[in-house]
């Protein structure tokens, strides 16, 4: 198993906690705080999952880095998990990251990924944050800030029976513990030990009995080690630093792969995107079109958008053959949107948060126009405005049309 300080960058180098100032904690709800507050965090944990039919756990190796990430309303910290598991003879591997808004998840052959200002619902499915994609990653609870925040909720829930060891010996070391059970209706639903270093609040061990005595039990231990060389935290959780730490995940699984330069050719990605009259406009894969299809990337607050919509229509208006207009703007504000287009035309279409269309097509700065066929393959691409854009969209149309 190659831990997450080989796939993260070589420039990370090792770290080093520092001692608790102000003290040891008094109590759950202290320490959890403090938990949720630590900084940058790095280390391995070996993950047991055992169930009563099974002879042998299943067994995870795991490598972390987090950092509290302080202002972020939809999550304690942003982090890296990566994992590995050999179970019956086939190994598997994966990692997830947030940082900012921006979740990434892989596992087996699939990448998937979410991005707030592009479709917020993931993040807070009916409301509910703690629902989130980015807050049920798998292993995100063995983070120091997820735990400081489920021991914050457990002091302040009244299912939970919490003791707190400000002084404890675990496996020869002096650590804080908190332990307990979690009942409903008089049943013990999960029995839990939480193990932290005295001088540094670094979790050391955790163990779960989940449905203790009963036919689903299910016993989960998860140690912590700190080796020598421990990874440096990021400067930042960025796009392109995960793409450096998982070229192979982002370069062969990723499902949104574009870039600009080398769309022509490729058919256009699906996509389904808000209308500013509240419906969605949405083009699947396999879809063709009854026309060429001429699409406009927009900001409502770039100061040529305006220009390049009246540009685009005279194009339209005057092309030999029917085409579509597409109008995609990436912000949502719908009267901005209203006060550059007017009312939407017959043959046009008029979309709103379009950031997500913009990234799979690999637009990173607007205006864009894309020019595709009626099989939905672009064919030219028109990188920012001129004065000729109304002549050279025509051109470009007219002879993609006619090849």
């Amino acid at each position: 198993m190659q831990s997450l300080k080989i796939f993260l960058p070589t420039a990370l180098a090792a770290i080093s906690v520092m001692p608790l100032r102000g003290g040891v904690p008094a109590d759950v709800q202290s320490l959890g705080r403090a938990l949720t507050d630590m900084g940058d965090y790095s280390g391995d944990c070996r993950y047991e999952v055992l169930l009563p039919t099974s002879r042998r756990p299943v067994v995870y190796e795991i490598g972390m880095f987090s950092r509290a990430a302080a202002g972020d309303t939809l999550a304690p910290a942003e982090y890296v998990i990566d994992w590995a598991v050999d179970k019956d003879g086939n190994s598997s591997r994966g990692f997830s990251a947030y940082a900012g808004g921006n979740h990434y998840r892989f596992r087996g052959d699939r990448l998937q990924e979410y991005h707030y200002a592009d479709d917020p619902v993931p993040f807070a499915p009916r409301g509910s944050v703690d629902g989130g994609v980015q807050n049920n990653a798998q292993f995100a609870d063995l983070l120091p800030q997820y735990i400081g925040r489920r021991l914050e909720d457990m002091a302040a829930d009244s299912t939970y029976r919490c003791e707190y060891h400000p002084d404890k010996t675990v496996n020869g070391r002096r650590c804080i513990v908190v332990d307990g059970v979690r009942s409903f209706g008089g049943v013990d639903a999960l029995e839990f030990v939480y193990a932290f270093d005295r001088e540094t609040l670094l979790p050391v061990s955790a163990d779960f009995e989940a449905n203790p005595g009963q036919i689903g039990e299910q016993t989960i231990t998860a140690t912590y080690t700190y080796p020598a060389t421990r990874i440096r935290p990021f400067g930042a959780i960025t796009e392109n630093a995960l793409i450096d730490a998982y070229a192979d995940a982002f370069g062969n699984f990723r499902e949104s792969d574009f870039r600009l330069d080398n769309m022509p050719g490729r058919k256009l990605p699906e996509f389904s995107v808000p209308t500013v009259t509240g419906e969605r406009y949405t083009h699947h894969k396999d879809d063709s079109f009854a026309s060429p299809v001429i699409i406009a990337v927009l900001d409502s607050e770039t100061g040529s958008a305006g220009a390049t919509v009246d540009a685009l229509r005279r194009a339209a208006e005057t092309m030999p053959m029917q085409t579509v207009l597409i109008l995609a703007f990436i912000s949502n504000d719908i009267d901005a949107i209203e006060a550059l287009t007017g009312p939407c035309r017959e043959g046009e279409h008029i979309l709103m948060s379009a950031r997500g269309l913009a990234r799979d097509c690999g637009v990173t700065a607007t205006p864009v126009v894309i020019i595709c066929d009626r099989d939905a393959t672009v064919k030219e691409i028109v990188n920012g405005f001129n004065n000729d854009l109304s002549d050279v969209v025509i051109q470009k149309t007219v002879t993609s049309a006619a090849n």
